[in-house]
Parts: structure tokens; sequence; C-alpha cells
């Protein structure tokens, strides 16, 4: 494919015709090295909806160093962890995920200042 997108670039008149007999792939043709680049681009959740597709793309989105990366991403952190980047990814996201509903419910609260409290709250 390259040498003849080479040849044609010394053309620049790429046709219709040509470009379709280069684009007829099947996507089971591709070699996993570029399936796992196009992966590296998803969310946690497309890669676990990728590992439900066939067997290669299983064991494909299984590859740590696609979960290393959304570890990386996500938490903004690289740090050793006991179990693997996946089982750690979801383990922090979970807890993450926590903090953030604490944090919104929160929100609705009203902050006062020491002091401020006029007493007709506080139960006697």
């Amino acid at each position: 494919m390259v040498n003849i997108l080479a040849n044609n670039d010394n053309n620049k008149n790429v046709t219709a015709s040509s470009l379709t007999q280069l684009a007829v792939c099947s996507i089971e043709q591709l070699p996993d090295e570029l399936l796992l680049h196009v992966f590296s681009f998803l969310q946690a959740s497309d890669l676990l909806e990728v590992e439900l597709t066939c067997h290669q793309w299983k064991n494909l989105a299984k590859e740590e160093t696609l979960w290393k990366s959304l570890y990386v991403r996500y938490f903004k952190v690289i740090e050793p962890v006991v179990e693997t980047y996946k089982e750690s990814y979801f383990r922090l996201s979970e807890a993450d995920h926590d903090w953030r509903k604490i944090d919104e419910l929160f929100k609705g609260f009203k902050a006062y200042e020491l002091g401020e409290w006029d007493g007709k709250y506080i139960s006697k």
C-alpha cells in the first residue's frame, strides 16, 4: 500500500478508483499494533465494550499498556499498583466518583463562619 501511495505522490492525480482499491481492507486484517493504537484513544467504558466484540479484541483491550495510559490520563499520576492498571483504574475511579458525589451533596449547604449561627437551628 505504501509503495502505491509513493508512486502516486509523484503523479498528484490520485483517482477515486485507486483510493478505493487501497481502502478495500477488512478490519480483521489490521495488525494488532494498529488496533492497539486505535484503542488507545478510547475511554474505559468503550474498552469494556470492545472486549465483547471478539476474542482478538478482548485480548487486545486487556493490554496493560492501554489501561496504564487511561490510568495516567484520568488520575494524572503514575504510582505503583499492586493489581493490574485496569483493576486500579476501576478501584480509584469508584473512590473518585464517591468523593465527587459527596462534594456535590455538600455544595448545596451554606457555609457559615464561626459565630455566625443565630442558634435557632440548634436544638435545646
